[in-house]
């Protein structure tokens, strides 16, 4: 029985984490301002369920190998799983907003439907954004078990600000939260969307951020900025693959 086949207990729709998957997670890329990450794009793939999300997974991470990691601008790359089972999360790192403008996403997407059909591959989102000053937390430097990519809708580039602003304004105490790794909030061009790609060690650490009040403290002051319900998954990192070069 893999992770996506167990029963996931509820979580709060907050920008947390998952269950860890029982395989180590690899390593985590360095922060954006290591690694020269100018854009990052979020493609969605959702699935009928755990099975077909398996499948997916294998499609993506052979393509990656085959082609795209070879795209001019490509500096990494990570798959990521839904708890639930019904999607798969590929995320980018580019070097610059216009290396993220290519084909991938389309050819990609093609290759999914192709393994699995369009009645199993049901539907693909794709967003993304500027990375902008996140929180580092004390286990920056350790393997994520827990990941979410939260898409909030915002009304432009003033409210993605005010929301980026909440999150480092946070930073007072996830800085030191034990578990943190990281969050790191990327704006879209027009500044209508917000993905925020916060990650924890493992279970306990996002329980224990979960449980705490200042966490739900904050909730209602990201609610007010937003001018949709958020798009949030809730995943483990399967793989990752770093431009060599």
């Amino acid at each position: 029985m893999t992770s996506a086949d167990r029963p996931v207990p509820p979580v709060a729709p907050a920008d947390g984490g998952t269950p860890a998957a029982d395989r180590a997670a690899p390593a985590p890329s360095a922060a954006p301002h290591r690694t020269g990450e100018g854009f990052r794009t979020f493609l969605t793939l959702r699935t009928e369920g755990p099975k077909a999300s398996a499948e997916a997974v294998a499609v993506v991470e052979a393509e990656v190998d085959a082609w795209i990691r070879d795209l001019d601008g490509f500096l990494s790359s990570r798959v990521h799983l839904a708890l639930d089972g019904t999607a798969v999360v590929h995320s980018v790192a580019w070097r610059d907003e216009l290396s993220a403008r290519n084909t991938y996403p389309a050819g990609l997407a093609a290759a999914v439907v192709d393994r699995l059909g369009s009645a199993a591959a049901l539907r693909t989102d794709l967003v993304g954004g500027t990375p902008s000053a996140g929180v580092l937390g004390p286990d920056a430097d350790r393997p994520p078990g827990l990941l979410c990519v939260a898409v909030r809708y915002v009304s432009g580039h003033e409210g993605a600000a005010a929301m980026a602003d909440l999150l480092r304004g946070s930073g007072t105490w996830k800085r030191h939260f034990p578990g943190f790794v990281s969050a790191t909030p990327y704006i879209s061009p027009d500044g209508r969307t917000y993905v925020n790609y916060p990650q924890w060690l493992d279970r306990e650490a996002f329980e224990a951020y979960m449980a705490d009040e200042r966490n739900a403290a904050g909730q209602p002051d990201i609610g007010a900025l937003e001018v949709a319900p958020p798009d949030i998954v809730l995943c483990t990192l399967v793989s990752e693959t770093v431009a060599t070069g």
